[in-house]
């Protein structure tokens, strides 16, 4: 459509407007409150996921009004003028709930919105997808809801507060109605993959934001609370779940180096065994004080991870090689089963330059295969290895784990 504006500056003065700034009042002024009503909606993302025509008609008709209001005109477009800043007021406040992106102008932030309500719903992983970590709501976190505190006031306080009138119908009734809203309105299920983080709430649009994306401070984790926030290309929150706090440790893990880009999800460490054990001098009288502890068996060398390094263990690996972890890294929620297993997702080299590294660092042991031999295990089922300096670990695999650890050692003794 072809907008024609006046060009008579004596009509500009005097506040005549045109047809055709008349027409362009009208239609935007019709636009612009629909778009409103939209926006304002609780459901407002599927409808204006189902209306992103809205979003697409008020950015072509945004140059020739910016360009209408910047002349001045008074009269009827003082109105419009009035719509509009409610609308980018609202329309901003939306976009910061969906991502980190501004505009510096109402057009910047439409077309933000308008691609984000454009692009296709994320789906869960399938099965080409490997997923290292999933999860949903946790009974335990209702306790922790704001909802659930206004219940229990609610029923300490209500016999004092109605006196003869108070009932116990109503207020299970209540109860019901809140457990209701909890599992429908603030619940869901995650998936973590190598490549990205899927939110999908039980009730609403499921979002998810790529690994690559996250900022350096873009994760925090409420344990307490089960929620755990993450700001990429999209603003997510996985709330009440449990094991936030692992989760939070994956994600930290995987959105750097030497984890992001690289890994599938799929093991590649194949020829491994990776054991609870516990380290203990050579001739320990039994019944004496062992330190509990990972054993990592390779064809080439055998290791002892200390169990109470777990976090200590993370933070290395989540600095460069060689560099110095950031010294006040927040405690995290992980396992040192858990990290061995995350970096047998690397080749076979990063793997052994990181357990290297882990080793050295936390004050573990690391024998060589040939500095390893046979020990008199404590019991039935467990597996003694002495090493280097007359320190041996107890190993306790499961039937699972002796059959690949016992393949190990025999190709030591080979």
């Amino acid at each position: 459509m072809h907008l024609a504006f006046p060009r008579d500056v004596t009509a500009r003065e005097s506040g005549s407007l045109d047809i055709a700034d008349e027409v362009l009042g009208t239609q935007a002024l019709a636009c612009h409150g629909e778009l409103l009503r939209v926006l304002r909606s609780p459901r407002w993302k599927w409808r204006l996921r189902v209306r992103v025509d809205l979003l697409r008609g008020a950015l072509a008709l945004e140059p020739a009004v910016s360009e209408w209001l910047a002349r001045g005109a008074p009269g009827a477009h003082r109105s419009l003028l009035a719509r509009r800043e409610r609308l980018e007021r609202v329309a901003r406040a939306r976009l910061a709930r969906l991502t980190h992106e501004e505009g510096a102008s109402l057009a910047e932030v439409l077309g933000h919105l308008e691609r984000l309500m454009s692009e296709p719903l994320p789906r869960p992983p399938g099965d080409d997808e490997p997923v290292l970590f999933e999860g949903s709501q946790g009974l335990r976190h209702f306790l922790a809801w704001p909802g659930a505190w206004g219940f229990a006031l609610l029923v300490l306080t209500h016999q004092h507060l109605l006196g003869r009138r108070a009932g116990v119908v109503p207020v299970l009734v209540l109860g019901g109605a809140l457990l209701a809203v909890y599992f429908l309105r603030y619940t869901g299920r995650f998936w973590l993959t190598a490549k990205r983080l899927v939110w999908q709430p039980r009730l609403g649009e499921p979002v998810q934001v790529s690994l690559a994306s996250i900022a350096p401070e873009g994760i925090t984790a409420l344990a307490a609370w089960g929620e755990v926030r993450v700001e990429g290309e999209r603003r997510v929150t996985v709330r009440h779940a449990g094991a936030a706090g692992r989760l939070a440790a994956l994600l930290e893990l995987h959105r750097r180096s030497p984890f992001l880009g690289r890994v599938d999800g799929t093991p590649r460490v194949r020829d491994v065994s990776v054991v609870p054990a516990w380290r203990v001098p050579e001739g320990a009288a039994p019944g004496s004080r062992t330190e509990p502890g990972v054993a990592v068996l390779r064809p080439g060398y055998a290791a002892f991870l200390p169990a109470h390094r777990a976090a200590d263990m993370f933070r290395g690996l989540t600095a460069p090689l060689g560099a110095k972890p950031e010294a006040d890294a927040a405690e995290v929620d992980v396992t040192v089963e858990l990290l061995v297993e995350q970096l047998r997702l690397l080749p076979e080299a990063d793997f052994d330059a990181y357990l290297r590294q882990a080793v050295f660092a936390q004050g573990g042991e690391l024998w060589f295969a040939d500095e390893v031999r046979p020990g008199e295990a404590a019991s039935a089922g467990h597996v003694c290895l002495v090493g280097a300096r007359g320190v041996g670990m107890q190993l306790r695999p499961d039937s699972v784990q002796a059959e690949a650890t016992h393949r190990i050692v025999r190709q030591w003794a080979a």
